[in-house]
């Protein structure tokens, strides 16, 4: 589990490197789990290049590597004993015949798949704490027969289905039941996700990733301390926005070689967290979070919030409301980065999922929406009139009236849900 953590962190660096490519000064906010879980059930059915470009950039082959010495044990017992004889049957052979290839590529992203289940079983269990919906599906024309063995696993493993249309005699239909499901799985908020003629007759796979969020935090923000505060964008643009503020115990650090503090805010029950990183304020701050961005790589976030970084003081926090919403064609960023042949038509190997030599991947969209508010409840204003009461000690100061970053964390596997930066609230 911790490797496929690692894998989806990495790649989620790597996305938010190439995302940046397009406008390092615009907000941004997507969940690389998601993302990943998503082309985890692509690489459920994928095969030679098609597969090998997916395990490259979203880190599986690490993963597979690591996991390559022992069975998976997800696996069931007849599946372990399948997968050692075909283990056994490579060391034997001098030379691997491309059938033996393409079954040592099905054990691998059997045991990816079966991780993913288990990772995403444990986070679905947070979902009685907070709005957490995560909804992937894919969309294939009917005249494409799906795999009954591919549909099996990915009901399985991802807690999803894929759904038969009829893109080539009603794609305006296929439209609009797509954006019906994507409404109803937002609850509501991410509508008309294909607008009219993003869907033609030409489509034959279409690949559906939505992500919504939010949640109370541990320690309101009382909506009566929300004031109007200027945010500093860069050294000649000033906004006004509304800033929480809030005096109390937090997880914060300083990380020196980016110039940076580092603030954990804890979501209810503390499962979640949302880690904020807030370079020192300059003459241009957009620079200065440009060159953190930069730096962040795996190893640095686990550094970064490890307890010998981070320790808990008294800080006065500020902290600007906001909501995000974005769209990413996933499409184009991910042939930028190197997953191009299952986007054409001419060298996508999708027969795990059907046989046609011809399925290829059309679209891929991926959609996100967040609040970040005071999210407080009359229980929580209570006991916080408690901490208000408390003679006032020496606190640190942690104003993020200028662009920060931010991650939200689930704590007890590590796993990153959700990356993002706030340029202009």
């Amino acid at each position: 589990m911790d490797c496929l953590v690692a894998a989806n962190t990495r790649f989620c660096c790597d996305l938010f490197r190439e995302i940046s490519k397009v406008d390092r000064h615009k907000n941004m906010f997507f969940c690389p789990l998601s993302i990943s879980a998503a082309f985890g059930m692509v690489r459920l059915g994928a095969r030679s290049d098609s597969a090998r470009q997916i395990d490259e950039v979203l880190h599986f082959s690490e993963f597979s590597q690591s996991e390559s010495k022992e069975p998976s044990p997800c696996l069931k017992s007849d599946q372990r004993k399948v997968v050692a004889d075909s283990r056994l049957e490579e060391q034997e052979k001098t030379t691997g015949s491309l059938d033996l290839q393409d079954n040592s590529s099905n054990d691998g992203s059997d045991a990816l798949s079966c991780y993913f289940g288990k990772l995403l079983s444990k986070l679905g269990r947070i979902r009685a704490d907070c709005m957490l919906s995560i909804a992937n599906r894919l969309y294939g024309d009917q005249e494409f027969p799906i795999s009954p063995v591919y549909i099996d696993g990915v009901i399985q493993f991802y807690h999803t289905t894929i759904e038969s249309v009829d893109f080539r005699k009603d794609s305006e239909k296929s439209r609009q039941e797509i954006n019906f499901w994507v409404e109803s799985q937002s609850q509501g908020k991410i509508k008309e996700l294909f607008g009219k003629d993003s869907i033609d007759n030409t489509t034959v796979l279409v690949l559906v990733n939505t992500v919504c969020f939010k949640s109370k935090w541990e320690k309101y923000f009382d909506c009566e301390n929300t004031v109007d505060a200027p945010f500093t964008i860069n050294e000649n643009e000033k906004k006004t926005v509304k800033m929480m503020n809030q005096t109390g115990l937090f997880r914060i650090g300083f990380i020196e070689e980016v110039k940076a503090q580092i603030l954990e805010m804890r979501y209810k029950k503390g499962k979640l967290s949302m880690f904020v990183l807030l370079p020192s304020s300059s003459s241009d701050n957009l620079k200065g979070l440009e060159e953190l961005e930069r730096k962040i790589t795996y190893e640095k976030i686990l550094a970064w919030t490890s307890p010998e970084n981070m320790s808990e003081e008294m800080v006065a926090v500020s902290f600007p409301q906001f909501t995000l919403e974005d769209s990413y064609d996933l499409s184009s960023l991910l042939q930028g980065m190197g997953v191009t042949d299952i986007f054409d038509e001419t060298k996508a190997d999708l027969t795990g999922i059907s046989l046609s030599p011809n399925l290829y991947l059309s679209k891929v969209i991926h959609r996100t929406y967040v609040e970040v508010d005071e999210d407080g409840t009359q229980a929580a204003a209570a006991s916080g009139a408690v901490v208000a009461d408390m003679s006032e000690p020496s606190y640190v100061t942690f104003n993020a009236n200028h662009p920060f970053a931010f991650f939200i964390k689930h704590n007890k596997t590590q796993t990153i849900l959700f990356h993002g930066r706030v340029c202009s609230p």
